[in-house]
């Protein structure tokens, strides 16, 4: 039930295996689209041509932020063309996530060795906030989101009617890899991609009172994005609506111990990186988490995972972190035998952070560390 959960937002995706190799682009492809913009619920074909005839081609996106999701192998035909979808969420229900994609069909061959490449960037857009004629404010413009309510004030439409509210993410808020622990050192034993894929979509139905106004309590949670979130309303029946921005940020750690990082820069899939601790009590059990370049923290070596993060009886120890997302578990939904299948990458390309706190002791550390991709494929 815990990976199930996991992967509720892979729906989204016709996922499938794919590899990424360190060769970023190879000659002898061409790819292209019906269209380079879409707006929510709008889609597009793209088609390439320059493959070998009937053979499996690999197609994987890349997020804006630099994520890479596994996508589709598509079949070239006679000629050595394919073609494919690419859509935009659903018209009045949601947006993937908005800002530019790039779409990479690539030919492998031995030791997945890139044959044929090309890609095409797509740009997703919203309007959901191409609203007007009724008003939306907030209690205030900046919010703590481990503290902090959101209360929306909404007047201006029409008695009693339903007023939808919708919600749009930061830029550069999408996938990210879950961290499953041994507990022996830290170590990672399996890493699970999440789906991140909606960039606007609806959150509520709220029926205006006899005057036309409302008011509601939202709260995004410890794992939301930090960054400047928007919310619009837009009356059902009037058409009238209106949004309003606000900025979601996080508290401050103040560190007491040590964790150094083993290098500087890790790769986004497939990579390694060691953290050295200190200064924590003897075999104290950690709390750590690790905080991406958008400011979402998500727990490492959370429940799931086969023990606790310990340290030795200095107070010291090593936690060691692999990075993307993979399969290798039977009971995962994707699982295809004995291959270890790359799903995903790490996630946001950029300046990460590992912090470990004592349980018993509160005693913090913090690590900076940066996660780097190649030209086409992290």
């Amino acid at each position: 039930m815990r990976k199930l959960a996991l992967f509720a937002g892979a729906i989204l995706f016709a996922i499938m295996a794919f590899g990424l190799p360190n060769a970023t682009h190879a000659a002898g492809a061409s790819c292209w689209a019906d269209s380079y913009k879409l707006a929510q619920g709008e889609s597009t074909g793209v088609y390439c041509s320059g493959f070998s005839p009937l053979t499996y081609i690999n197609v994987y996106t890349v997020e804006p932020d630099g994520t890479a999701v596994a996508y589709m192998n598509v079949k070239s035909n006679a000629d050595g063309n394919v073609a494919f979808g690419w859509g935009n969420g659903a018209k009045n229900v949601y947006s993937n996530l908005l800002g530019k994609y790039t779409i990479v069909a690539q030919q492998l061959g031995l030791a997945k060795q890139v044959m044929y490449s090309d890609q095409v960037e797509i740009e997703n857009v919203g309007d959901g906030d191409h609203v007007s004629g009724a008003y939306l404010s907030a209690s205030q413009d900046v919010y703590n989101l481990t503290s902090d309510p959101i209360i929306l004030n909404g007047w201006g439409f029409l008695p009693g009617e339903i007023v939808t509210l919708w919600i749009q993410k930061p830029a550069l808020c999408s996938s990210y890899t879950g961290h499953y622990t041994d507990g022996k050192n830290g170590a990672t034993f399996e890493n699970v991609p999440n789906f991140e894929s909606t960039g606007t979509y609806q959150v509520d139905d709220i029926q205006a009172n006899s005057s036309g106004a409302f008011s509601t309590f939202r709260i995004l949670g410890v794992g939301a994005c930090l960054g400047t979130w928007r919310y619009a309303a837009r009356g059902n029946t009037s058409g009238w609506g209106a949004y309003v921005d606000i900025t979601l940020t996080g508290p401050a750690v103040a560190t007491n111990a040590w964790l150094v990082p083993s290098k500087e820069m890790v790769g986004a899939f497939n990579d390694s990186i060691d953290f050295w601790a200190s200064g924590f009590g003897s075999n104290e059990i950690l709390n750590c988490w690790t905080t991406s370049p958008d400011g979402r923290a998500t727990q490492f070596g959370s429940s799931g995972s086969i023990d606790s993060i310990k340290m030795g009886a200095g107070g010291s120890g090593v936690i060691h972190l692999t990075t993307g997302s993979h399969i290798i578990s039977p009971d995962d939904p994707f699982y295809s035998g004995v291959t270890v299948n790359p799903v995903m990458s790490e996630g946001s390309l950029g300046e990460w952070k590992m912090t470990c706190r004592g349980i018993a002791s509160g005693t913090t550390a913090i690590a900076a560390y940066t996660v780097y991709g190649y030209e086409t494929a992290p």
